[in-house]
């Protein structure tokens, strides 16, 4: 009787787990390259499923494709690239976020280049997120990022007018809050790093 009512238990667990996630998620590698790797997003919609994994897969071809341009135009003679991800959110309220994350370094180059790049779906529809959606203006996140700047420590390198846009790169977190990302260089210096900025905080 312990025995069926701890199965039943162990069946209920799993079913709440797969439950609450909108998609389950693999490790793909691309070209079968190992050090190129992404997600394999598995909705529950086949249709969805197609339209999630072609953004991904289209997105990480441009992200290989624009590092290797750099060698067809001789800038530099060789290139190392890595490709990972994250998911920062695979809500059940059917919200999918998912993170490249892309090493490029390039022989002889000052330093390495790392660099987020958030997709955000709908993973009942398919559809992408993108941030135009977002309840958020220009000037709003220009002064949470003057802020976050100030909290840190560091200068940005933005006009005094502020963003003239909602930044296109974005993810959501577990909690469904908001994260703008700004790559090495958009609006600070190369030793900030990557800045997460975290519109509920």
């Amino acid at each position: 009787m312990r025995k069926l009512i701890l199965t039943a238990i162990l069946f209920f667990v799993i079913g709440i787990t797969n439950f609450a996630n909108a998609a389950e998620v693999d490790r793909a590698f691309y070209l079968g390259t190992p050090d190129i790797s992404y997600p394999l997003i598995v909705a529950k919609n086949p249709a969805a499923t197609e339209k999630i994994n072609s953004v991904i897969r289209a997105e990480v071809k441009k992200i290989l494709d624009d590092a290797n341009a750099e060698i067809e135009n001789k800038t530099f003679n060789s290139v190392t690239i890595n490709v990972d991800y994250q998911i920062p959110c695979n809500h059940n309220g059917g919200i999918l976020s998912v993170i490249l994350t892309a090493y490029v370094n390039y022989e002889h180059s000052a330093h390495p280049s790392n660099s987020y790049y958030g997709l955000n779906f709908n993973a009942i529809t398919g559809e992408r997120i993108f941030s135009d959606s977002l309840n958020y203006t220009p000037a709003v996140v220009t002064q949470k990022l003057k802020n976050h700047a100030a909290q840190k420590g560091f200068p940005l390198n933005i006009n005094d007018s502020g963003l003239t846009e909602v930044p296109t790169n974005f993810y959501y977190d577990d909690d469904m809050h908001v994260h703008f990302i700004f790559n090495q260089y958009e609006v600070a210096a190369y030793v900030v790093g990557i800045i997460d900025l975290d519109m509920a905080n």
